[in-house]
C-alpha cells in the first residue's frame, strides 16, 4: 500500500460506502492498516487523520480517537489532540485514560489549572493510580518554582529601581562603572520570540570576478534555523529552480522564551557539493515544511543569491578542516555518509600557521615618496624574512626610483593610479583595471601585502589574484586584516610612527610563518608529588583529561581508550574527569590496578606535576591541553571543528586530531542543538585513530 496516498482522497472514498456494512468493515481495516504504516514511517499527521476517520466506522471510537490524538501530539499539533480528548470525554465522561492523557497534554503546554483538574478527575476515577499523583506533585513543584521566580523578579525589580534612583545622584557612583556588566535577572534575559528564518552559514563574503558577495567553493555547508510555534519537519533547498537538497529539520529548544511554550527552533545543516556547479551567481530558495503549509517569506521560506566560485588553489589552506577533498560520485551513499566515513586528520603540532607556500609576493605601495620612505625598514625586513621569494613591487611613479635603490625587489610594476583633484582620490578606469588584472595574472602571486593604511588602493588587492592577502582594513576581504590605531587624548591624532605600522605588517607575517611559542618547564616541581596518587616517581603513565568547558565538544570515547591503553600497552592511566559518572566505564579490578581515577579539584602544583611528567597527555581542546604543551609533554589533542585547530591547537609537542567537515568554523558555543549533524566533527574521531597516535608517542 502507498502510505503517501492523499488521505483526503481516501476519506472521501470511504464516505461513499458508509451504507454498506461489509464494505464499511473492509474500509475500516484499510484505514487502520494505512494509519499504522503512516505511523511507522513517521508521517504522524497522515496517521492521525486516518485513525480519526476509522473511528467513524466501527465500535472502537475511543481507541481510534486516542491513537489519533497521540499521533497529533507527535506531530506537535496539540490543539487537535486536545479536541480529540475532549471528544472522547464527551462520549465517555468516565474514561480515566483520556483524563490522564489530557492532563499530561495541558501540563506540557503549561496550562497548570486545567492539568490539575484532569489529574484530580483521573484520581477520583482510580484512587490507587500513582501516575496522576505524581503529575499533581510535579505541578505543585512547578508552582513553587514559579512563585519563587516571581519573588525573585519582584526583588530584582525593586533592587534595580533602587539602584537606578541612586545612580541619578552622580555623587554616589563613579560614572566609569558600566551597567552592561551587571548580572541580569530572569525578566531581562527572557523575551518573546517570533517566527523567523535565520541563516547562520551561506559561504564567506569574498570579492570575485562576478562581484562581491557570499561565496561557495567546492563542498560547503548551508546552515540555519527557523523559529516557529508550528511544528516543522523538512527543509528543501532549490538552486535556480532545481531541488539540490532535502532533509529533516532538527528540533531544538528556543532558550530564554518568555511566554510561548510552543515556540521552538528547527535547525538544518545541509552539506552540498558545488564542485561541478557553473561558476557565478545563482538564485537559491530555502523552504521548510510542517503542519502548517502556508508559505510566508521570512517565516518558513527564504530566497538568497550566492556566488559559486572555483575551489581554492592547490596547496593553499589544505590544513583547514573546512576544505573537503572532492568525491567521486557514489549513488550508494549520501555525501554525509561519505564524509563521515573518511579518516580523521592527524596534524603535527607546529608553531607555523601560514596557509601555503610563498614563492611570489606582490607589495602594494600606491601613494607618495614619503610613504615609501617610512616603509623602508619594513621592506628590508621582508626581504630578510623571504630570501628566496620573488618580491614584486606594484607602485606609483613617485615611489619607483627609491624602491629600486633598496635592491630588494626582483621586479617593479609601475601603477597608473593618478590623483583626481575634483574627486579627491586616486582613480583607475575600467580598461586600466582590466589591463592590470591581465598583467598581474601571469605572476601567480601567492601573497599580496598592501602597505597603504587607507584609501582606494585597497580595491587593488583583489586584482592581484593572490589567494592570501595582508594589510590594514577589511573592505577588500583580506585574509589577514590588521587594525592598529592610536589616540592622542587631546587632539585624537595618532602618536605612533607610521613606520611602526608598516613594520607591524611584516612582523605579523613573521609570526604567521613561525610564532614564538616554546616549551617552558618548571624546575621547582618535584616528581615526588606523583606519589600522592599512587604513582612511582619514575613510573611512566598516560594522562587522560576527559573534561572541557564546552561540554558538547568533549570526545565521548575516553573510557574505551583508557581500557585499550591498559590492555594492549600495559601502561598505567591517570584518568581525570569532571565528575564521577565516567567511573562507570571501569571495573573494580581496573580501578584497583592500572587506572587511577580522579574527579576532584587538585592543588595546582599537583595537577601541574601530573601533566608535566606524563609520558603522553590525551584530552580535548582545553586549558589542561595547552598546559601540557607548554610543559613539553607529548600531547594528543582531540579538536572539534567548531573553531580552527590551527588557531587553538597546541604548538609545541605532539599531534592534533580533527575531522574535515563542510560546516567547520561554526563557532557554536551555547547552542549545540543548532549543529544538526550530531557534532560529527567530534563523534566520528575513532578510538583506534587516537590509540595509534598515543602508541607512536610513547
Amino acid at each position: 500500500m502507498d502510505i503517501n496516498m492523499n488521505p483526503i482522497k481516501l476519506l472521501g472514498r470511504s464516505k461513499i460506502t458508509e451504507a454498506v456494512p461489509t464494505v464499511r468493515k473492509s474500509m475500516e481495516a484499510e484505514l487502520i492498516s494505512r494509519a499504522i504504516q503512516a505511523r511507522e514511517a513517521d508521517h504522524y499527521v497522515v496517521s492521525a487523520m486516518l485513525f480519526e476517520r476509522a473511528a467513524d466506522f466501527g465500535d472502537h471510537l475511543v481507541e481510534r480517537l486516542s491513537e489519533s490524538a497521540r499521533m497529533y501530539i507527535k506531530a506537535k499539533d496539540l490543539a487537535k489532540a486536545e479536541a480529540l480528548y475532549l471528544r472522547i470525554l464527551k462520549a465517555d465522561p468516565n474514561n480515566v485514560d483520556a483524563c490522564f492523557d489530557l492532563a499530561n497534554l495541558y501540563q506540557s503546554q503549561k496550562k497548570y489549572d486545567e492539568a490539575e483538574f484532569f489529574y484530580e478527575r483521573a484520581l477520583s476515577l482510580r484512587s490507587d493510580w500513582a501516575a496522576p499523583q505524581e503529575g499533581l506533585a510535579h505541578i505543585g513543584k512547578i508552582r513553587a518554582e514559579l512563585e519563587q521566580r516571581e519573588r525573585q523578579i519582584r526583588s530584582e525589580s525593586i533592587q534595580n529601581f533602587v539602584l537606578a534612583e541612586e545612580k541619578k545622584d552622580i555623587r554616589n557612583f563613579d560614572q566609569r562603572i558600566d551597567s552592561s556588566l551587571f548580572k541580569k535577572g530572569w525578566d531581562e534575559l527572557h523575551q518573546d520570540h517570533h517566527p523567523a528564518f535565520v541563516f547562520t552559514r551561506r559561504g564567506n563574503f569574498q570579492k570575485t570576478e562576478w562581484g562581491s558577495g557570499q561565496t561557495l567553493r567546492g563542498i560547503e555547508a548551508l546552515r540555519g534555523f527557523l523559529v516557529s510555534d508550528v511544528p516543522l519537519t523538512d527543509i528543501y533547498i532549490y538552486m535556480d529552480g532545481k531541488l539540490i537538497y532535502s532533509g529533516k529539520l532538527k528540533e531544538a529548544p528556543q532558550k530564554f522564551e518568555r511566554s510561548n511554550p510552543n515556540i521552538r527552533k528547527w535547525a538544518y545543516n545541509a552539506w552540498i557539493d558545488f564542485t561541478r556547479v557553473p561558476r557565478g551567481w545563482h538564485h537559491f530558495i530555502f523552504c521548510a515544511f510542517g503542519v502548517n503549509d502556508e508559505a510566508v517569506e521570512g517565516r518558513n521560506w527564504m530566497r538568497d543569491h550566492l556566488i559559486v566560485a572555483d575551489p581554492l588553489p592547490e596547496g593553499f589552506f589544505t590544513d583547514s578542516d573546512a576544505i573537503i577533498a572532492p568525491f567521486e560520485p557514489d549513488p550508494s551513499r549520501s555525501l554525509v555518509e561519505q564524509i563521515n566515513a573518511r579518516p580523521s586528520i592527524v596534524h603535527k603540532a607546529s608553531n607555523a600557521s601560514f596557509p601555503g607556500p610563498i614563492r611570489t609576493v606582490a607589495v602594494l605601495r600606491s601613494d607618495q615618496l614619503g610613504d615609501t620612505v617610512v616603509s623602508t625598514a619594513a621592506f628590508l625586513r621582508l626581504r630578510q624574512l623571504l630570501p628566496d621569494a620573488k618580491i614584486v613591487g606594484i607602485m606609483s611613479p613617485a615611489c619607483i626610483d627609491l624602491a629600486r635603490s633598496y635592491g630588494i625587489f626582483d621586479e617593479i610594476i609601475e601603477l597608473d593610479f593618478p590623483e583626481e583633484a575634483a574627486q579627491r582620490q586616486r582613480v583607475m578606469d575600467i580598461n586600466d583595471q582590466e589591463d592590470l588584472i591581465r598583467k598581474l595574472k601571469a605572476y601567480n602571486f601567492d601573497l599580496t601585502i598592501d602597505f597603504v593604511l587607507s584609501g582606494p588602493s585597497r580595491s587593488l588587492v583583489a586584482l592581484t589574484g593572490a589567494p592570501v592577502t595582508m594589510g590594514y582594513g577589511f573592505e577588500d576581504a583580506k585574509t589577514f586584516e590588521l587594525d592598529i590605531i592610536t589616540h592622542d587624548p587631546i587632539s585624537n591624532l595618532d602618536f605612533t610612527h607610521h613606520s611602526v605600522r608598516m613594520m607591524l605588517i611584516v612582523r605579523s607575517l613573521e609570526l604567521w610563518l613561525k610564532s614564538d611559542a616554546r616549551v617552558v618547564r618548571r624546575d621547582d616541581l618535584p616528581r615526588s608529588l606523583l606519589t600522592n596518587y599512587g604513582l612511582g616517581e619514575n613510573e611512566p603513565y598516560v594522562l587522560i583529561h576527559s573534561g572541557s568547558r564546552i561540554k558538547f565538544s568533549q570526545w565521548p570515547h575516553y573510557g574505551q581508550l583508557a581500557k585499550r591503553i591498559v590492555a594492549e600497552l600495559g601502561i598505567r592511566v591517570v584518568f581525570i574527569a569532571d565528575d564521577e559518572t565516567q567511573k562507570n566505564h571501569f571495573s573494580k579490578e581496573e580501578l584497583n590496578g592500572k587506572i587511577i581515577f580522579l574527579a576532584k579539584k587538585l592543588p595546582f602544583d599537583h595537577f601541574d606535576a601530573l601533566i608535566s611528567y606524563a609520558s603522553v597527555f590525551v584530552g580535548n581542546d582545553s586549558g589542561p591541553k595547552h598546559l601540557a604543551g607548554l610543559r613539553g609533554t607529548q600531547v594528543v589533542s582531540l579538536h572539534s571543528s567548531r573553531i580552527s585547530w590551527i588557531e587553538w591547537g597546541q604548538e609545541q609537542t605532539g599531534v592534533i586530531i580533527s575531522r574535515q567537515v563542510p560546516c567547520a568554523g561554526c563557532a557554536l558555543h551555547h547552542e549545540p542543538d543548532e549543529c544538526a549533524q550530531d557534532i560529527a566533527c567530534v563523534r566520528h574521531i575513532k578510538v583506534e585513530e587516537v590509540f595509534a597516535e598515543v602508541k607512536k608517542l610513547l
